[in-house]
């Protein structure tokens, strides 16, 4: 997909109170987004990909105010939270992924 076609996708958050790109420049915000691409995760697996918890709790906020991951209480009897992607929260992954692979291209020439 092209970066140009998906930006429209966004317009709406962007000039919202939140703005994404300070979201994205949060330490740990690109690591949850590239991990929960993969599924479902809890804060504790979350916290061990970005490496501080105190930056996991920082980055999910932001993203849960931005709209793009989504918390879930499962019903069980510890009652873990599940993190997820919304639909929005989809896009903006592959876009950061994009991102990456562009970064990791330009330094390898």
């Amino acid at each position: 997909m092209h970066l140009l076609t998906q930006g429209n996708i966004f317009l709406r958050v962007i000039i919202s109170r939140v703005n994404i790109f300070n979201v994205l420049a949060l330490k740990g915000t690109s690591k949850i987004l590239r991990n929960l691409l993969k599924g479902d995760l809890t804060y504790s697996e979350l916290s061990n990909a970005v490496g501080h918890s105190a930056t996991t709790s920082r980055a999910l906020k932001a993203l849960l105010k931005l709209g793009v991951i989504e918390r879930r209480v499962l019903n069980e009897r510890y009652r873990p939270v599940l993190y997820s992607l919304t639909e929005n929260g989809k896009k903006l992954a592959e876009i950061v992924n994009m991102l990456i692979d562009i970064e990791k291209n330009l330094k390898s020439k």
